[in-house]
């Protein structure tokens, strides 16, 4: 009984803690974000804690053990998502006006820009990988996207995917994550491949980057 409590608490720290970084627009809040995957944190881990208190007979070491593991959960939340923006640039009417859509075309999805800023940065230095996108469907309903993104260099990836989810209304969308480069990264030329993805469909672009000594 006490490790299926256990294991049902362990799934709830994490929907609460990755539920605390999302906003129905699609925008992630920096501040916002790290306060919900603190608080969501700190309220499971007080449940972790009562539960192995009376498991132990220890009060103290379920409370110190419980204040622990949601700090630890809180800040990883909080960080996931610290550096990430998803912000509407056109609503629904503005976007189909700007790219001459019509509902008879069916869905548009589609990413229209894509860059790496700075150009030319050194290791240790942070790359802010930018994507505008656009999804237009006929029914004019909320979208659930996936936006993805991989760093390469000569075809060898560098770290792992980023991928996160959002719910966005039908528009013309801005998104852009920080990218922190190696601080063994060779020089060269890097590749930043920016892709969306959605039930409609499939869109992608390539951005690219030096990095100089």
């Amino acid at each position: 009984m006490i490790r299926k409590s256990l294991a049902l608490l362990v799934i709830l720290v994490f929907a609460v803690t990755f539920l605390g970084c999302v906003t129905e627009s699609g925008y992630y809040d920096p501040a916002r974000s790290a306060g919900a995957g603190a608080l969501g944190g700190a309220a499971t881990g007080a449940a972790l804690g009562a539960i192995i208190g009376a498991a132990t007979g220890s009060p103290a070491t379920g409370a110190w053990i419980g204040a622990a593991s949601g700090a630890l959960v809180g800040a990883i939340g909080g960080a996931l998502y610290a550096e990430h923006r998803n912000q509407q640039m056109r609503n629904a009417a503005m976007a189909a006006e700007y790219y001459n859509y019509t509902p008879a075309r069916g869905a548009l999805v589609e990413v229209n820009e894509a860059r790496a800023l700075p150009a030319t940065v050194r290791p240790g230095q942070t790359v802010d990988m930018l994507m505008t996108y656009t999804v237009l469907t006929p029914e004019n309903a909320p979208v659930q996207v996936t936006l993805y993104r991989d760093v390469s260099m000569g075809g060898r990836p560098v770290g792992q995917p980023y991928q996160v989810q959002a719910t966005n209304q039908n528009g013309t969308y801005q998104d852009r994550v920080g990218f922190t480069v190696p601080r063994d990264a060779p020089p060269g030329t890097y590749a930043v491949r920016n892709r969306v993805m959605t039930a409609f469909g499939t869109s992608e672009r390539t951005a690219y980057f030096r990095v100089v000594y």
